[in-house]
């Protein structure tokens, strides 16, 4: 079983369209504001920004990818005065291979941006969270088959969910979710940067499972 995680900046096209789109629009709607104001005096104007994070509901900025190797032993067994026994003779392997895909990111539709003592724009995205797990077709590299126990219906598809399940948990042992936390607060930072009126401050906050 091997796996990697994308440590790099990324961004789905979507979300590059999305906060493209909030940036051009944002400019332009606090460059109208400072005009309304010829004496300096900032003027910050959310409405453009609400409205785009409404409308787009996710933003993904990190993923991780993995080749899964699940090897499975199964045996028939019955129950003897209450207690499961396995029969012999009745041994079937299979081993499947198939590849993975798991993004992380944010939902960030109910995301109201704030402002904070007049000058700060103000960002707090809900915790990270798995917004999307593909998968290759399975591949069965091996199999020995018995006659005394045949493959049952929906026991490859069992194997596999558990198997993708574990690949979950393991990107998030990994540090998926802090990945993907510190690529947020990079994309909005830069994206944000020269949108922003002048003495006017952009923060990314972050909120804990529990909040």
């Amino acid at each position: 079983m091997k796996g990697r995680l994308m440590i790099k900046r990324l961004l789905t096209m979507a979300g590059c369209i999305v906060f493209g789109v909030i940036l051009v629009l944002g400019f332009q709607h606090f460059q109208n504001a400072d005009a309304a104001h010829p004496n300096g005096k900032t003027d910050i104007d959310l409405t453009v920004l609400k409205e785009s994070m409404e409308k787009n509901s996710e933003l993904s900025t990190a993923k991780y990818l993995y080749t899964s190797s699940v090897s499975v032993t199964d045996q028939n067994t019955t129950e003897v005065f209450g207690t499961e026994v396995t029969l012999p003779f009745t041994d079937a392997t299979y081993i499947f291979e198939f590849d993975g895909t798991i993004k992380a990111g944010y939902n960030i539709k109910d995301v109201k941006p704030d402002v904070e003592n007049g000058n700060t724009i103000v960002i707090e995205l809900p915790p990270a969270e798995i917004l999307s797990h593909e998968t290759s077709d399975v591949e069965c590299v091996y199999e020995q088959r018995n006659i005394a126990n045949p493959l049952k219906a929906g026991e490859e598809s069992s194997w596999i969910e558990s198997q993708k399940a574990s690949m979950v948990d393991r990107a998030k042992s990994l540090g998926l979710y802090e990945e993907a936390q510190r690529n947020a607060k990079i994309t909005f930072e830069s994206l944000f940067a020269g949108a922003i009126p002048e003495g006017v401050t952009l923060e990314v906050r972050f909120q804990q499972e529990g909040q």
